[in-house]
């Protein structure tokens, strides 16, 4: 019998494999776990062998060490100076074949997720030019942001919440594949009266000669004390960005201060010199020099509202309007905004004593478009009337932004500040969720709406752009999907969130608003929003220190007026728009007892 042998060739690729699965095996990988616990110390553990983990040259709470790779392995806490494991991931990872695992986070068995999101709806042509942002809002991942300050500096800015005092920190931003280390950087409570929530919102200021976040260097973490569901703030970015408008987009991010862990956060980007290079430079290769930037503020009285009507130049000196930012070149007075609100203001006349019309109508469209990006600015209306702003520009002249673009020599309309939305706040539901337009907030009486679609063209078009969001966006087939996969990538989050102490204590915003109060430091131009009501506003002050339960704030039936579920402000919203007709009575109280 003639035993068969294998060619050499044959013999050397088979050694060569097992070469392979050896190195693999016994392979060294740099193992990272995201983990701040300073009074353990923590290991990997591969084989019921222990090997532990050092912190990282950039970050004290990204701890690595080398070990053999494709084993199973978990993440164990250790008792300090000791291998006795006091804590250990509830699960066992997968083995890793590379030579460096992702920055993980402890107790987390992935570290990216599938979310979804809205198609984009073409209307009209885009009026910015925006950067990337993945390193800021890296997809499906909930970045980790560590702040590292002196304790009696942290103690200062929280002891005195109500002022702007700015602190020097160190801050590290982490995500999957990054570590990124910035010095020096400013630090301070924001927000106006969202720092009277226990829960605060901060502000980071990079330094300039630091652009390692696609060039954002003001970034906002913005609190989620007032929205149960967590995500209404960064679902409204994302409806924005699917109607192709300019505006801060979000991502979620776990906070730490020094040793402490202090919550979930939304981080947003803050409206600057930067952020409007990073949005309205068309030419990235030369230098930019910006427009002037204004921000309308709500008001204390009809008389100095920030609602756009023509009072003349000497009135902005009581206005609540604001110079955010200053042009680049030119002058940095309120000329500009004095002049468009004196346009609104005339054709709005010409528009009521023309006699012919069909002509007028004709004109008055040319100028608009001179003046304001009119396809933006109603994208922006309708995105107001389907989410149910109750803070905006159609319910409170508020939050809002305009930015004259040198480059075309109009302006764009900005929103901001997306919390109070979809069903929260201390409104009038019936009023946030009525199906017919002309009914949200002051839309016929407002000045720039007012003017606007008073030209036909402009309120068809807008009629077009609401039938599109309510097809495209607000339709619950497509709609909850895209809300499904943001609340799969917090809800461990949300858990930890819910269980941490907060910085301030006492009633969450009763607190806040007292202190204010008491020491002269009130919002000088805060008021009631036009869908204000005074039993929801107790309700929500009451509501604000209770805890929602995170599958009733998102599916519904909450059992509170200041508040309905997600998707039922979804359905009801789109249900009443299809009606067309006014929100039907009763509907709220049957919500809150069904």
């Amino acid at each position: 019998m003639v035993k068969s042998r294998a060619s050499p060739a044959l013999q050397l690729s088979f050694i060569l494999l097992l070469s392979c699965q050896l190195l693999q095996v016994y392979a060294q990988t740099l193992y990272s776990v995201i983990l701040n616990s300073p009074e353990t110390d923590a290991g990997v553990v591969i084989d019921n062998q222990i090997y532990i983990l050092s912190p990282s040259v950039k970050s004290d709470i990204v701890l690595q060490a080398k070990a053999p790779g494709g084993r199973p392995y978990y993440y164990a806490k250790l008792r300090k100076g000791t291998s006795e494991i006091i804590d250990r991931e509830k699960f066992t990872r997968n083995p890793v074949m590379s030579k460096w695992t992702f920055n993980e986070f402890y107790n987390r068995n992935w570290n990216a997720k599938k979310v979804l999101r809205f198609n984009p709806i073409s209307i009209g042509e885009q009026n910015y030019d925006r950067v990337d942002d993945f390193d800021l809002h890296p997809d499906g991942e909930i970045s980790t942001i560590h702040v590292t300050a002196h304790p009696r500096d942290m103690d200062r800015i929280h002891d005195k919440y109500l002022d702007d005092i700015d602190i020097e920190t160190n801050i590290t931003h982490i995500t999957a594949t990054t570590v990124k280390h910035f010095v020096n950087c400013g630090f301070s409570i924001s927000g106006r009266t969202s720092r009277y929530f226990n829960k605060l919102p901060y502000i980071i200021k990079i330094p300039k000669n630091d652009y390692n976040l696609n060039g954002f260097r003001h970034i906002k973490l913005r609190t989620t004390d007032n929205d149960p569901s967590y995500i209404r703030e960064y679902l409204t970015t994302e409806i924005l960005r699917a109607v192709n408008q300019p505006a801060t987009r979000a991502s979620f991010a776990r906070v730490y201060f020094n040793d402490r862990p202090i919550g979930l956060f939304i981080i947003t980007e803050k409206y600057d010199t930067t952020w409007l290079n990073q949005n309205f430079n068309r030419q990235r290769d030369k230098v930019y020099y910006n427009g002037i930037l204004y921000e309308g503020h709500g008001g204390r009285s009809s008389n100095n509202r920030a609602d756009l009507s023509f009072k003349g130049l000497g009135a902005f000196k009581d206005a609540a309007y604001e110079i955010s930012e200053a042009p680049s070149k030119g002058e940095n007075s309120f000329n500009e905004l004095n002049d468009f609100t004196k346009f609104i203001n005339d054709q709005s006349t010409m528009m009521l004593n023309a006699r012919d019309r069909v002509i007028m109508e004709n004109t008055a469209a040319v100028e608009w478009e001179k003046h304001i990006d009119v396809d933006g600015f109603l994208a922006n209306m309708a995105v107001e009337f389907f989410l149910g702003f109750g803070d905006g520009y159609l319910q409170n002249t508020n939050n809002y932004y305009l930015y004259k673009d040198p480059q075309v020599g109009r302006f764009v309309y900005i929103p901001w500040d997306f919390d109070y939305n979809m069903g929260n706040g201390p409104f009038k539901m019936e009023s946030i969720l009525v199906g017919d337009y002309s009914e949200f907030g002051k839309i016929e009486e407002l000045p720039l709406t007012a003017g606007i679609l008073s030209v036909p063209k402009y309120r068809q078009r807008f009629e077009d752009i609401l039938f599109e969001i309510a097809t495209k966006i607000m339709d619950t087939k497509i709609s909850f999907p895209v809300i499904d996969s943001v609340v799969n990538l917090i809800r461990e989050d949300v858990a930890w969130d819910q269980a941490l102490d907060r910085v301030k204590r006492g009633p969450s915003y009763v607190n806040g608003a007292v202190r204010a109060f008491f020491e002269h430091k009130l919002d000088e131009n805060y008021i009631l929003s036009h869908a204000a009501s005074i039993s929801a506003t107790v309700e929500y002050l009451f509501r604000v220190n209770k805890v929602v339960d995170f599958d009733v704030a998102i599916n519904g039936r909450t059992r509170h007026v200041s508040l309905l579920g997600l998707k039922e402000y979804f359905k009801s919203k789109l249900a009443n728009y299809n009606m067309a007709t006014g929100y039907k009575k009763g509907l709220v109280r049957e919500l809150l007892q069904a």
